[in-house]
């Protein structure tokens, strides 16, 4: 018997509908089943069919799931939806390939010799950058930019070597899910002799209506954040050129 489903792995990009891609706003359209996550802006799920399934299938940091079961889980139900011949669309915030577990769900279709297909979407540090106008890299400026996490299970930092290369480079350092451990990484920045007033840039709701941007330095990044508690979700650009352009 010859399947007919389709698996979408598409990223959703940072929110706005109107930064979807084309094929992205075309698979929604087309799905039988839409599995999405804790997206930024659900504005997104209005491009579905009306008669399409919906399935939440959002996972956070601190949400009280076991994340390695809610991602088998998430598998599952792929497969599930796969066996009985539908289109599906598994819906990821910003882009799949970036912190994103769109490798697992790949390695899970692959496995399970499921037709998949991957739809990048704009990530959050990349769309942060041109909404409000911050050049993560520039020529004669910043040479390079590293995607980096903050986030660490056992509140560690990993590569910090790398970040403090590449800061030291001219380059900028774009920090995900970077609030809980931002103190670590400044002073650990600050502690390899980088200029304490290094700029850093905080943007929350990227993409949104919400969308706002806290200017700061790597001294006092920690404080600004505690003061003026900018939400989440939210990106980190630290470099020596990291301002907006004026």
């Amino acid at each position: 018997m010859t399947t007919t489903h389709l698996i979408s792995i598409v990223g959703a990009g940072p929110g706005d509908p109107e930064l979807l891609t084309v094929k992205a706003h075309k698979r929604l359209s087309e799905a039988d089943a839409v599995l999405y996550d804790a997206l930024h802006g659900y504005d997104i799920l209005k491009l579905a069919r009306e008669d399409a399934e919906m399935i939440y299938a959002g996972k956070f940091q601190g949400d009280g799931q076991c994340q390695a079961k809610r991602q088998d889980d998430i598998h599952l139900k792929m497969a599930e939806l796969a066996a009985l011949g539908k289109k599906v669309v598994r819906l990821k915030a910003g882009d799949p390939m970036v912190f994103g577990r769109g490798a697992e769900e790949i390695r899970f279709c692959k496995q399970q010799g499921l037709t998949y297909e991957v739809i990048p979407g704009i990530t959050a540090g990349v769309a942060a950058a041109g909404l409000l106008e911050v050049p993560i890299t520039e020529r004669q400026k910043s040479p390079m930019v590293l995607f980096y996490t903050g986030h660490r299970t056992d509140d560690s930092l990993s590569n910090i070597e790398s970040v403090i290369e590449v800061l030291k480079a001219g380059g900028t350092v774009t920090v995900y899910m970077g609030f809980k451990n931002i103190g670590l990484l400044a002073g650990s920045i600050i502690e390899a002799g980088l200029d304490p007033q290094m700029p850093v840039q905080v943007m929350s709701h990227v993409g949104q209506e919400a969308q706002s941007l806290l200017s700061c330095t790597i001294s006092n990044v920690e404080q600004c954040i505690l003061e003026k508690k900018p939400s989440t979700p939210a990106v980190l650009f630290i470099g020596k050129y990291a301002d907006p352009i004026v």
